[in-house]
């Protein structure tokens, strides 16, 4: 058992290190800290740089630290510092920690301080020159040190940047910028990153992207770490760490190039802990947090123990009797307030057989045990209750340190604030482990936490989520924000979007269609003028003069035809919705096929696997391939359902002769459409409940050609669903999210938007009013499209940042976007549209 809980304790050590995105290897460049909290220096006086070893420290083998790396021509290797150098002594102090060491490099009084190391069993003085540390350097931003002082009286080095003229200058409004604090993790290392080795960390690079995109960022290096003054990190409890974040935030939003109403905090695994209750006290737009937790931590001390000794292989007996021990331990460290090395006297089974530097008598991690003890006592939950700011919750996918179901939780609690409509939505980052890099496997990243590969695609998720958000004080959003940084006189080019104005949604005709009470579900063209159109009441209906007239092809009392897609002028697919949904639909057989243009149609029988009960979309898939040498293309039919469960999705590669069905995962409870890009990435809009009540939006993706599907959405909220999908680009897409809440302080409307290609999805507000509810959607470009809604719908020209009424119609079910008009069918510049609902509408440009 003892093994098994050091083994156990290491891996929980390793965890929450990685938590703070630091390992055992210590860069002396980028660490210093007092033993004891020097007096406070004026105000007008600047904090000074500290000095540099210039090289890297790992934990030695007598508990003191042994070379790592060294900066060429640094301070250490002019000194004739050598790899594997075992430090003993530095300026008289013997076996230096790190916060001896770093102390005596806060203030030297000499040009050059005496280092004694050890190196092949001798010992070796060596005189080191006294350099100050670099400064940082961040490209296409203006980066200063400068400080803010704590309500204890000592100084927090902060790390701000500001962008150069030019650089994200549609971020400018009335000569202000959105603001960006970025808040660290549980370990006690300096985020001052002056060594181009550690320039590209990987909360560096978040940072760096938010620089690259227009923000004003800020970092703040806590007590006692990088320059700032106070006492040893090591030494201090949650609150006063939490105090000098509190300061900066204050300093950020007082800046004077800083817009106040957009300020956004990033909070990192125990910098998430952090952030509701920094955001309680100063106002903030939008938190994000990242691998965090809202539990206790006892709480998710035990959880931890739990799953990740399953992770590590052992038995189910052996993870009872590691949960068992761990209980133990920490009822007496967090319950009793214990430090480990008393627990350790009065329990020696559960010393360790050697102390390491990621735990000690009376450290966890680098933390003193005061720091646990007030963690365990603090209310998270509660603190979410109070936090203002929009939130964004992401967990990544292979995240062993967390669980997706804090980040969930955290959602709910923001989405329920009775308080300022704050709006809260949880992103899954696909095969992100918790220190911002991906892996190809969850075993993958067991061993190699933040070493993977950079997770690009977390900058986009943050930034597309602020879009959402970002109305700048004195204006909607966006509105102004490319001219705010211009000359006067010059205006941005009207790029393509911008080349339609909002009237243009005014401009589509109700076409003469046979009356009918209710919304209609689908409709279908395979050129400008031919198309089809299907109800629920069990008709198809053709033209074949762009809607001038129509003609009844099949009527099928009993059927509800919920959708309809066509390959060419003769093969095509309609699906019924099933009994058991809406009354006097008698019809059990899900899909119909035609190859005479819908002049007669068939039962499909081949769809092998459990009964489908019903479809709601089908969709032609067209990949182009090589073939011999020759451009080909290859179709493959798509489709799903149903609403009101149960969740299928089935596909044909012959034009839809025959079928396969794939199981969908099991959270997935309803399917309302389908789309894929190419034959091998693809989506789901769904639901995670078949009880509405219960229910969370829910978008799944593969990238395998359906064999399996993965979560890259699901809202926070209950009472909610999708509905349709829109990519007008493989990168850019939109999926609708319907509400059904009851509650009329429910009143919020989004829309899922992606700019990754679907890896990440974030919500856009669409319009604030409870009787509006959203159905089908359709874009022409990345920026230009159309949301159906009941009562009537709405139009964008900048990628949903603003919506205005569109003219086509009430409860919009399905819009269909065709290239060319009648008059030019071959145009790819003209646009033929047609929507239906209680009717069908067209809008033609030509």
């Amino acid at each position: 058992m003892k093994l098994h809980i050091q083994l156990h304790r290491l891996f929980l050590s390793l965890a929450l290190t990685a938590a703070g995105l630091a390992g055992p290897v210590l860069p002396a460049a980028a660490l210093a800290k007092p033993a004891a909290a020097p007096a406070a220096k004026p105000a007008a006086e600047a904090l000074a740089r500290r000095a540099s070893i210039g090289a890297a420290f790992s934990p030695g083998t007598a508990g003191g630290l042994t070379v790592g790396t060294l900066v060429p021509d640094g301070a250490g290797a002019r000194a004739g510092l050598k790899t594997g150098d075992e430090l003993l002594s530095l300026a008289g102090l013997r076996t230096p920690t790190t916060e001896a060491l770093m102390l005596a490099l806060r203030s030297p009084k000499t040009a050059t301080l005496p280092i004694e190391v050890m190196r092949e069993g001798k010992t070796i003085t060596l005189e080191l020159p006294v350099v100050a540390a670099p400064a940082e350097v961040m490209p296409g931003s203006t980066l200063r040190y400068d400080s803010v002082a704590v309500p204890a009286g000592y100084r927090l080095r902060t790390i701000i940047t500001e962008p150069e003229a030019g650089t994200g200058a549609d971020k400018v409004v009335g000569g202000k910028r959105p603001a960006f604090l970025f808040v660290q993790g549980i370990y006690c290392a300096s985020i001052d990153r002056p060594a181009p080795s550690a320039r590209d960390a990987v909360d560096t690079r978040l940072v760096r992207a938010m620089a690259d995109a227009g923000f004003i960022t800020m970092r703040v290096d806590k007590p006692g770490m990088g320059d700032s003054e106070g006492p040893p990190c090591g030494d201090i409890n949650f609150s006063t760490e939490l105090a000098g974040y509190i300061a900066a935030a204050e300093q950020l939003r007082s800046l004077p190039g800083v817009d106040p109403e957009r300020v956004y905090l990033f909070g990192h695994s125990m910098g998430g802990v952090m952030a509701p209750f920094i955001t309680e006290k100063v106002p903030v737009k939008g938190v994000i947090v990242y691998g965090t937790l809202m539990r206790t931590w006892l709480e998710y001390s035990l959880e931890n123990t739990r799953r990740q000794a399953g992770l590590q292989g052992a038995s189910p007996g052996e993870v009872t009797e590691m949960v068992q021990a761990q209980s133990r331990i920490d009822s007496m460290m967090l319950l009793e307030k214990m430090t480990l090395g008393q627990i350790w006297d009065k329990h020696p089974e559960f010393k360790p057989q050697q102390e390491s530097p990621m735990m000690t008598r009376d450290r966890l991690s680098s933390r003193h045990m005061s720091f646990y003890h007030e963690l365990q006592d603090i209310n998270i939950a509660a603190a979410w209750t109070r936090a203002t700011g929009h939130t964004l919750a992401i967990y990544g996918e292979y995240d062993w340190v967390t669980t997706a179901g804090d980040h969930e939780a955290i959602a709910t609690v923001v989405s329920g604030r009775g308080t300022n409509k704050a709006t809260a939505t949880m992103l899954s980052l696909p095969k992100a482990d918790h220190a911002f890099t991906t892996h190809d496997t969850l075993q993958a990243s067991l061993g190699a936490m933040g070493q993977g590969k950079w997770a690009d695609t977390l900058p986009p998720a943050v930034l597309n989520w602020i879009a959402s958000l970002d109305k700048p004080a004195g204006g909607e959003p966006g509105a102004g924000s490319a001219r705010g940084s211009l000359p006067a006189g010059e205006q941005p080019a009207a790029g393509p979007a911008a080349a339609v104005a909002p009237t243009a949604a005014a401009k589509w005709t109700k076409l003469t269609t046979e009356r009918y009470p209710g919304k209609q579900d689908d409709i279908a063209f395979i050129s400008p003028t031919t198309g089809w159109y299907v109800n629920g009441a069990g008709k198809i209906f053709k033209t074949s003069d762009g809607g001038a007239n129509w003609t009844m092809q099949l009527h099928k009392p009993g059927t509800y035809f919920r959708c309809i897609a066509f390959v060419d002028g003769k093969i095509g697919l309609a699906g019924n919705i099933g009994p058991g949904y809406f009354p006097n639909v008698t019809d059990a057989t899900p899909l119909y096929r035609t190859t005479d243009g819908g002049a007669t149609w068939s039962a499909v029988t081949t769809i092998p696997g459990p009964q489908v009960v019903g479809l709601c979309a089908i969709e032609v898939v067209r990949t182009e391939f090589v073939n011999a040498g020759k451009l080909e293309t290859r179709t493959r039919i798509v489709a799903g359902g149903r609403a009101g469960s149960p969740a299928a999705y089935i596909y044909s590669d012959d034009l839809g002769e025959t079928w396969q069905q794939v199981k969908l995962p099991d959270q997935c409870k309803m399917v309302f459409d389908v789309h894929f890009n190419d034959h091998e990435h693809g989506f789901i809009a769904g639901a995670t409940s078949a009880d509405v009540a219960e229910a969370n939006a829910l978008i799944l993706a593969t990238t395998d050609g359906g064999k399996t599907w993965n979560k890259v959405y699901q809202s926070s909220r209950p009472y909610e669903l999708t509905w349709k999908i829109s990519f007008p680009t493989k990168t850019t897409g939109y999926v609708t999210i319907q509400a059904y809440n009851p509650d009329t302080s429910v009143s919020q409307r989004f829309i899922a938007k992606t700019t990754d290609g679907g890896r990440t999805f974030s919500e856009i507000p669409l319009v604030d009013d409870h009787k509006v509810r959203q159905f089908g959607i359709a874009f022409a470009s990345e920026n230009e499209g159309w949301a159906g809604a009941m009562p009537g719908g709405f139009y964008t020209a900048d990628g949903g940042k603003t919506w205005s009424p569109a003219g086509f119609g009430n409860a919009v079910n399905k819009i269909r976007v065709v290239r060319g008009t009648a008059e030019a069918p071959m145009s790819n510049s003209a646009l033929t549209l047609y929507s239906i609902g209680v009717d069908v509408h067209k809008l033609e440009r030509k």
